[in-house]
C-alpha cells in the first residue's frame, strides 16, 4: 500500500468520525495525518518493518496502529465499523459543495436527513434554513447541488477506484476455490472516471465463488440473477462492484469480454463471424465447441489479431490496427526522463526547490522543470519579477553544486506557470519571460467566458512567441467542476501551427487534456508532455496517471517531450527561445 492510498483511507476515517462518530477532535487528527500522507513519498511497508511509522508527520500511536493494520490486512476494522454505521446516502451528501462533515452531522443528527431525497425535501420546505450556521442562501445552494450530487453517485475518479479495487481483488483472491483474479472493465481500460469495479476470476466452482461474493459483509446486493451469472454488489459508498467467475479454460475470453468497451467487443465479434467463430459473454466457440482460452492472447490469436493493450480497447481503430499489425508501441512510465509542471515553496508547493530536485533524481530522472505560479496568482503565492530572479539564482547555484557532469548530469530548468489573462496575454513582460527556459501558460480565472471568447483567448495565448506548453487546457476538475466552454480542437490546431506543446496534466483530479484530445493533438504533430502538476515530492508520482492517458491516446514515447534525453531537450529549448526573441 502506498502512502497516497493509506492517506485516502485515513481521510475517509476522518470524515466518518465527524459525521457518524461524533468525535471532531479525533477526526481532525486523522485528517491532518491523511493530508501529510497523500503528498508523501514514504515507503510505508519499510517503515512498518522497522517500527518507525510514528516518525511520519502527524502520525501518533493510534494512527500508526491503523496503518499497521492496513499494511497487514489491506483494510481497517475502524473503517469497516464506521462504514457499517453510515447510511449510504450520507456519502452522496458529502459530494455537495459547501456541505462539510460538520454540517452533514448537524443535518443527520438534528433532522434525521440521511439521503439526497430527504435533503431535497427538507430544503424545499425551508427546514434547513432554520438550523444554526445554515440560512436561506445555504439552503438554496444545497438545492442546486442535489442534482449534481445525484449525477456523481456511484462514480469515482480513476485513482480512487483503483484503491477500492485493490481491496476487492485481495478479498476475492482469498475466497475458497479462486485460482486467479484480475481487474477488468473501466479500471483496466484506465478511464478517468469509473462507475463500476469489474473483476474476473477463475475457479472450478464458479457458483460457490459468486455466492460468497454476493455475501460480502457491508454491501448491498442489487441483483437477483442466476447463480452462475456475474454477481453485483454495491459497496458502502455507493460504488457498484461486479464479479464474473468462469472455469480456468474460459478465463481469457471472460477477461477480454469484461474489459472491452461495447464497440471493441462488437468489432471482435464481427471478426470472429468471418472466421466461423462466435465470441460472446459465454466464451469463444467454433460451432458448438468451446475454444480453450486460458489467457487473452489465445482469444486474439484465434481471431487472427495481435493482442491489444487494455487501454486501447475503445473501438477507435485498434481492431483494424491489430489485424494489420500496426498497433503503436505505447509510451511506458520508464520512458520518462523528467517533467516540467512542478511547484515549490516559492509559490503554493509544499517542498523546497532542492527537495523537489532530489525527489526527481531519486526517481532516476535526469532533469526537472520548476514552474511556480506567476504574479497574477496571488491566491497561490505567485512570483513577482524580483522573486523570479531570486529563484533563478537558486536554480543556477543548485545546478552548479549538485548537477554533476557527463552521463550523471542532472539539470533543473527554469520554468513558470504563467496565467493566461482574459485577453490571451501572459502576465509578465517580455523581459521577464525571456529569462525562463520554458513557459507553461494556464487559465486560472474567468471560467465563465462564452465558448467563442474562451477559444479566442487560448488561441491568442498559444500564438504568443514565449509560450512553450499549454497547461490543463480545459480547466476541468473531475467529478467536481466541468471544464470551461472551449473548442479544444481549434486550440490544438493553433498550438500545432505555432509549435506549442499541449500537456497531459497528470493530476488525478484533472487528467487534462483527456485521452481523446491528446490523441488528436498527437495526430496533429503536437508534442505532448506528461506533467504531474506536482506540489510535493510525492506528487511527482502523478505522472503514472498521465502515462495512462497517453497510452489511451495511442501516443508513443517520441511524441512525449519529457522522454527526450537532456542534450536534445536543452537544444530544443534554446532554439525556441532564439526564435521567440524580438
Amino acid at each position: 500500500m502506498t502512502a497516497r492510498e493509506a492517506g485516502a483511507v485515513l481521510a475517509e476515517i476522518a470524515m466518518l468520525l465527524e459525521v457518524v462518530g461524533g468525535n471532531p477532535f479525533r477526526a481532525k487528527a486523522f485528517s491532518t495525518a491523511a493530508r501529510s500522507l497523500e503528498t508523501s513519498a514514504a515507503d510505508l511497508p519499510a517503515l512498518a518493518a522497522q517500527g518507525r511509522l510514528r516518525t511520519l508527520p502527524n502520525v501518533g500511536e493510534g494512527i500508526a496502529s491503523v496503518l499497521e493494520e492496513l499494511l497487514a490486512n489491506g483494510t481497517s476494522a475502524m473503517l469497516e465499523e464506521l462504514r457499517a454505521q453510515t447510511p449510504v446516502g450520507l456519502y452522496d451528501m458529502m459530494r455537495i459543495k459547501g456541505l462539510g462533515a460538520k454540517r452533514i452531522r448537524t443535518l443527520y443528527a438534528d433532522l434525521g436527513i440521511d439521503s439526497l431525497d430527504a435533503l431535497e425535501q427538507a430544503a424545499s420546505v425551508g427546514r434547513i434554513a432554520t438550523l444554526p450556521g445554515f440560512g436561506p442562501k445555504t439552503e438554496q445552494k444545497i438545492l442546486e447541488g442535489v442534482a449534481f450530487a445525484r449525477s456523481l453517485r456511484g462514480r469515482r475518479r480513476y485513482y480512487q477506484a483503483v484503491e477500492s479495487a485493490s481491496g476487492l481483488l485481495d478479498l476475492v483472491e482469498a475466497l475458497p476455490g479462486v485460482i486467479r483474479v484480475s481487474a477488468a472493465g473501466q479500471i483496466r481500460r484506465r478511464l478517468e472516471v469509473v462507475d463500476c469495479l469489474d473483476l474476473v476470476a477463475a475457479s472450478e466452482d464458479p457458483v460457490s465463488v459468486l455466492a460468497a461474493f454476493r455475501a460480502i459483509q457491508g454491501t448491498e446486493t442489487p441483483d437477483a440473477s442466476a447463480a452462475d451469472a456475474p454477481a453485483e454488489v454495491r459497496l458502502a459508498d455507493g460504488l457498484l462492484a461486479r464479479l464474473a467467475c468462469v472455469p480456468p479454460e474460459r478465463f481469457g475470453a471472460a477477461l477480454v469480454w469484461e474489459t472491452g468497451s461495447a464497440e471493441h467487443l462488437a468489432q471482435l465479434a464481427a471478426v470472429g463471424e468471418k472466421k466461423k467463430l462466435r465470441f460472446g459473454a459465454d466464451g469463444l466457440f467454433r460451432g458448438k465447441k468451446a475454444v480453450a482460452t486460458p489467457d487473452e492472447e489465445a482469444v486474439y490469436k484465434a481471431l487472427g489479431l495481435a493482442w491489444v493493450a487494455p487501454e486501447l480497447r475503445e473501438g477507435w481503430g485498434e481492431v483494424e490496427a491489430a489485424a494489420a499489425g500496426t498497433l503503436p508501441a505505447l509510451v511506458e512510465a520508464e520512458d520518462l526522463r523528467g517533467t516540467f509542471h512542478c511547484h515549490t515553496t516559492y509559490s503554493d508547493g509544499r517542498a523546497t526547490l532542492a527537495e523537489m530536485a532530489e525527489g526527481a533524481r531519486e526517481r532516476g530522472w535526469i532533469y526537472l522543470g520548476i514552474a511556480d505560479h506567476s504574479q497574477s496568482a496571488g491566491y497561490a503565492g505567485g512570483l513577482s519579477p524580483a522573486a523570479v530572479r531570486k529563484q533563478h539564482r537558486e536554480i543556477d547555484a543548485w545546478n552548479a553544486e549538485h548537477g554533476g557532469r557527463g552521463k550523471k548530469r542532472f539539470r533543473l530548468f527554469k520554468g513558470v506557470e504563467s496565467d493566461i489573462l482574459a485577453d490571451g496575454r501572459l502576465d509578465y513582460d517580455d523581459d521577464v519571460l525571456a529569462g525562463f527556459d520554458y513557459v507553461v501558460g494556464s487559465v486560472h480565472s474567468g471560467f465563465q467566458m462564452p465558448e467563442r471568447e474562451m477559444t479566442d483567448r487560448l488561441i491568442r495565448a498559444v500564438s504568443h512567441p514565449r509560450i512553450t506548453i499549454l497547461g490543463h487546457a480545459t480547466g476541468r476538475l473531475l467529478l467536481k467542476r466541468d471544464g470551461y466552454a472551449v473548442d479544444v480542437r481549434a486550440v490544438i490546431d493553433a498550438a500545432a501551427e505555432n509549435g506549442v506543446c499541449v500537456e497531459i496534466n497528470a493530476d488525478p483530479n484533472r487528467l487534462d487534456v483527456d485521452w481523446r484530445n491528446a490523441r488528436y493533438a498527437a495526430e496533429k504533430g503536437v508534442l505532448v508532455p506528461i506533467n504531474p502538476d506536482a506540489h510535493s515530492v510525492g506528487a511527482l508520482g502523478n505522472v503514472m496517471f498521465g502515462v495512462n492517458v497517453a497510452r489511451k491516446a495511442w501516443i508513443a514515447a517520441p511524441q512525449v517531450l519529457n522522454t527526450w534525453e537532456l542534450d536534445r531537450l536543452e537544444n530544443w529549448f534554446a532554439e525556441r527561445k532564439q526564435k521567440s526573441a524580438p
